[in-house]
């Protein structure tokens, strides 16, 4: 689909080893001996308070941006919740309470009409930027037009500039205004500096969990600094900068914004006087950190590396503080339908049923590191369906008798030989290796091709002529959405109208006319009941194909300071929500 979304990919693939933890066997307590307090954020507030006062201390690895046109990093937005406000945003609130926009900036959510295509906003009175000003229709507006500024703010996500660019006339962005554009970007019209129209280019469900992202934020455009601005963003929630940030690396300090009121924000608790980010880390570091307590904890979601997370489980003082979620990222083996013998379905379901998912699991640490996947449907959108077209067998180690079947329908009753291709290192490695020792079983040899990080990303997994060329019939990738909501996950993997031919997504190179128009009908639908009805159809015709094999799913296993209150998990961030924390 997209750029931004592309850019997200190659997020998740050059952190290979961050979704999980690998556990020693002898290191990981059994399940009966979990801690008092375990998990307990994930379903609701850890150590509930109102306490006002007290710094709240954060740590992260290297940042993309403060900016926040320019980040596409989840922890990044997690912390911009603190110094940015949209038109609206997501609750407060753990689990699935937590991913349905309410107001924020905005009296209410959009009023829908034209059938999904026009949403318009009424934005609250007495709304203001840390300087005092009033924040108006025209400053959101400004804020969305510099996502189409992609000569000059490298990075973040394009969902703005697909929805509301003309594609035969795209717009410049704010730094290229000509006189065809004196009024800024046509589709967003502002009639008045409480009111904000947009005029989206197809009906989409879903544009109110778009406008949750930090790249709607207002900006006032006397303020932009172009591509200097993520020093220095002009706050419009309840933190703003104590000084000049920089990225990657560095030290963030945010203190009280004056000009923020509770009034105006239902969602924000602004607890701690002050936050303090400390990036650029190394995993080992910020794990050493927050196991200290020197640390509250670590922004990224990536969780506790293995030897930290199996002191933090075996050690009662900590794992009471422990939360072990599903991080949304999903471990998938695609199947080019280019790729003979890969291009019969018989074959694809004949590794659908031969693979040992419970293996998988086991090498990649256990329950703790990660969960069996029966579907595309990841565990952390609303709606996840229980479902399994291929069953894996009683014990999840695969069942053959059926993956022999599908074999002699393909017209290979003995096997055959394939590659796969994977990055060189990491979790996505592990999957690959232990994909070809299952397959082998009943007869297909898939040989394992590791490339490097970077290479994987623009020469490989996203080059479809490059996969189809070296006959790689597997890969294995992982994905993971950019909000809580499928249309964020199933049109990047299983729209063939997407493809590209570098930064390629549609890793299984589908045209599916069918399936397309699924994802069409899916996400022009409003109401919520329907649109889930729509998108597990979506899975299911998906899961057809079995051109995609969902192996596992990525867990964190996340871990605050004693000194934190209000922790629980948001599925937004797939980690601790910032905008309720507080210390003590």
């Amino acid at each position: 689909m997209v750029k931004g979304r592309l850019l997200a990919f190659a997020l998740v693939l050059l952190l290979p080893g961050l979704g999980g933890c690998q556990h020693r066997a002898e290191d990981k307590p059994a399940a009966g001996d979990r801690a008092p307090g375990f998990d307990l954020g994930v379903s609701r507030p850890r150590d509930p308070s109102a306490k006002l006062g007290g710094t709240l201390r954060l740590v992260s690895g290297n940042v993309d941006s403060f900016d926040p046109t320019r980040s596409y990093q989840l922890g990044m937005w997690d912390v911009m919740r603190l110094y940015t406000r949209q038109l609206v945003t997501w609750p407060a609130a753990p689990g699935a309470a937590g991913t349905r926009t309410v107001p924020d900036l905005a009296t209410a959510p959009g009023v829908v009409s034209d059938g999904g295509r026009t949403w318009t906003y009424t934005l609250k009175a007495g709304v203001r930027f840390e300087t005092g000003q009033p924040i108006t229709a025209a400053d959101v507006k400004y804020g969305i037009e510099r996502s189409f500024a992609t000569n000059v703010l490298v990075g973040g996500p394009s969902w703005l500039v697909q929805l509301l660019d003309n594609p035969r006339l795209p717009y410049p962005g704010p730094y290229q205004d000509t006189d065809l554009y004196k009024n800024g970007l046509p589709s967003v019209l502002t009639p008045n500096p409480r009111t904000i129209v947009f005029h989206l280019n197809r009906p989409f469900g879903d544009f109110d969990k778009v406008l949750a992202m930090p790249a709607a934020s207002p900006v006032p455009k006397a303020r932009d600094t172009r591509n200097e601005y993520g020093d220095r963003p002009v706050s419009s929630g309840p933190y703003r900068f104590g000084g000049r940030a920089s990225a990657p690396a560095g030290k963030l300090v945010l203190i009280r914004n004056p000009n923020w009121t509770r009034a105006t924000d239902t969602v924000r608790t602004a607890l701690p006087d002050k936050v303090e980010l400390v990036a650029g880390l190394s995993a080992a570091d910020r794990d050493a950190q927050v196991l200290s307590g020197q640390a509250d904890l670590d922004v990224t979601g990536a969780g506790l590396q293995p030897d930290s997370a199996a002191r933090a489980l075996s050690d009662p003082s900590l794992a009471g503080r422990v939360d072990n979620p599903s991080n949304g990222d999903l471990h998938l083996v695609a199947m080019p339908v280019t790729v003979p013998p890969l291009n019969n379905v018989h074959c694809r379901r004949a590794i659908q049923y031969a693979v040992d998912k419970a293996a998988v699991k086991t090498a990649l640490g256990g329950d703790f590191a990660a969960s069996l996947a029966t579907t595309m449907w990841p565990r952390e959108l609303p709606g996840y369906p229980a479902s399994a077209q291929y069953p894996a067998g009683a014990d999840n180690t695969g069942d053959l008798d059926r993956a022999r079947a599908e074999l002699k329908a393909c017209g290979k009753p003995t096997g055959f030989a394939t590659r796969i291709a994977t990055v060189d290192a990491g979790r996505g490695y592990v999957v690959a290796q232990q994909v070809s020792t299952a397959l082998a079983r009943v007869g297909i040899k898939a040989q394992v091709r590791p490339f490097p990080e970077e290479v994987f990303v623009q020469a490989a997994a996203g080059a479809p002529k490059a996969i189809t060329d070296g006959g790689y019939g597997l890969v294995s990738v992982s994905w993971v959405t950019d909000f809580p909501s499928p249309v964020a996950f199933y049109p990047p993997l299983v729209d063939g109208r997407n493809r590209r031919t570098v930064g390629n997504t549609d890793f299984a190179q589908l045209s599916d006319v069918p399936l397309q128009d699924r994802c069409d009908q899916a996400a022009a639908l409003l109401d919520p009941s329907a649109a889930t009805a729509g998108w597990r159809a979506v899975d299911a015709a998906a899961m057809n194909l079995a051109a995609y094999l969902p192996v596992v799913e990525d867990k964190a296993v996340l871990l605050t300071s004693a000194r934190v209150r209000n922790a629980y998990v948001h599925l937004a961030w797939r980690n601790y929500d910032l905008a309720a924390l507080g210390v003590g």
